[in-house]
């Protein structure tokens, strides 16, 4: 793992963002975060990508200082390359995104950021919202697996590392955020989509993917509740509206 020189000083908020074989998208992402002034750090992390996920990165770098890049060597999974970033910063806000978005705007990361940093909420979920219908649906309809968030850095230190691997950490950071009583607040990212397992994959390799993914989530819903807190469903739908 491979990470360049960290900031020279304390930074207030951080982004954010782990990426794999994300060359289509990743550009468009990193220029919303950099139209963001009141970010201090936009860390990119490459989870072992084998297209030019990393090399993209690595040219946004040269063009702003805010940015370092962080190189896994192989895939390890959304969950430890989000604590692979977390490890590098010292910031007390964090903005989290996933790198095949849509029609990201620096106003959606700034109202991600601005519940948290106005103390209104502790965490904030962002949904979408008249893109594309099937990812509004989903986010709406399961808001405790979004992973585009802002939240207080200290939430990560309650995040069961065991049930965050792969695909299930936002699942085990929402069961985390609650239990050790972190106010929750969605917030509607309108405009924004991200393009559907079948879609970046094909079809077959897409569902073979997807049920993967449900099935890491399950895992984490097991592993951060049911053993000490078997009315794990009550809170999850417990987010303040917005």
């Amino acid at each position: 793992m491979t990470n360049s020189s960290a900031q020279p000083r304390r930074p207030a908020i951080a982004a954010i963002v782990p990426a794999y074989n994300e060359e289509r998208s990743i550009a468009a992402v990193v220029e919303a975060l950099c139209g963001v002034e009141s970010l201090d750090e936009i860390i990119l992390v490459d989870d072992g990508s084998k297209d030019r996920t990393l090399a993209l990165m690595r040219q946004a770098a040269q063009k702003d200082p805010r940015i370092r890049v962080i190189a896994h060597e192989t895939n390890l999974g959304k969950g430890q390359a989000i604590f692979s970033a977390w490890a590098t910063t010292t910031a007390p806000t964090i903005v989290m995104l996933d790198a095949d978005l849509h029609a990201l705007t620096p106003g959606h990361v700034r109202a991600l950021s601005a519940p948290v940093l106005d103390r209104r909420a502790d965490m904030t979920l962002g949904l979408f919202w008249g893109g594309h219908i099937h990812t509004d649906f989903s986010s709406w309809g399961a808001p405790f697996l979004t992973g585009q968030r802002g939240l207080r850095a200290s939430i990560l230190k309650h995040v069961s590392r065991e049930a965050a691997q792969g695909y299930g950490f936002e699942i085990a950071l929402t069961i985390a955020a609650h239990k050790n009583g972190y106010r929750s607040r969605a917030v509607p990212l309108e405009g924004v989509w991200h393009p559907t397992s079948e879609f970046h994959r094909g079809f077959w390799s897409g569902m073979k993917w997807r049920a993967r993914m449900y099935a890491q989530i399950l895992r984490a819903w097991y592993v951060a509740t049911l053993e000490e807190h078997p009315n794990a469903k009550a809170f999850l739908s417990n987010i303040t509206k917005p």
